[in-house]
């Protein structure tokens, strides 16, 4: 009788266990542009305006922001070469022209994981080339690879001052969670910036608002570099006093 009571109460216990209502895990959702919208992939990357054929700077964007996309590409020139042109309107309504090339649509915002990825030519693996991509790298995913093992890719290499594009990439050394790119931006940001407060505007930002960043501990030790105090030289010994003038 006692065994029956007690397989019962522990019967009862794993329901009530099995029925509590699971916790809500956060879904990561990446950030896409369709074909209507485009995300830059060159810092300060200019914006213009057009008159007659001719640009006019108006101002920069900086890398990773999405535009709306106004129209089809339009020729101009741009110090003695033409180029094309397409028009696009910011988040705060502001419109104008940026190169067509440094804007990607149809694609998905990422950042490179990995010490110096390798750059795949095609998407096989005998396709490896000679060159690599940055870890740090903001790149726009074509839609078409997404969850491939070979992502085609667009970036503009910073260092090296060279636009890649459509080029490949394994899988597993890029992230597009947003907390990992939006840590990557935030924190090439704070690198390029003159200002102690700037960078430190930025690398708290990047730190409250994306916790869960893979670049974390880099952000962390940026920030204690800029809190540090500064190490001032020592003082000069005091000097030794004049010998008195002989009487």
């Amino acid at each position: 009788m006692r065994r029956a009571f007690v397989s019962a109460a522990f019967l009862a216990l794993l329901l009530l266990v099995c029925c509590q209502p699971k916790p809500v895990l956060p879904v990561v959702t990446s950030v896409v542009a369709d074909a209507k919208s485009a995300f830059v992939i060159m810092a300060d990357l200019p914006l213009y305006g057009m008159e007659q054929g001719t640009i006019v700077a108006q101002g920069t964007l900086q890398i990773g922001e999405k535009l709306a996309l106004l129209g089809q590409p339009t020729k101009a020139f741009q110090a003695g070469e033409e180029r094309d042109f397409v028009p696009v309107r910011r988040d705060s309504g502001k419109e104008g022209w940026v190169r067509a090339d440094l804007v990607i649509s149809k694609s998905i915002l990422a950042v490179v994981t990995t010490d110096m990825a390798a750059i795949y030519e095609a998407p096989y693996s005998t396709a490896a080339t000679t060159s690599t991509i940055p870890r740090l790298s903001v790149v726009a995913i074509s839609a078409e690879t997404a969850g491939l093992t070979f992502l085609r890719v667009t970036g503009f290499d910073a260092a090296a001052k060279i636009l890649l594009r459509n080029v490949y990439l394994r899988n597993e050394g890029i992230s597009s969670n947003p907390d990992d790119v939006q840590g990557a931006i935030l924190l090439q940001l704070a690198a390029v910036s003159n200002g102690v407060t700037q960078q430190r505007a930025f690398l708290a930002s990047a730190i409250k608002d994306h916790p869960g960043s893979l670049f974390i501990p880099e952000l962390n030790a940026a920030l204690a570099a800029l809190k540090a105090p500064h190490s001032s030289p020592p003082a000069p010994p005091p000097a030794a006093p004049e010998p008195a003038a002989p009487q």
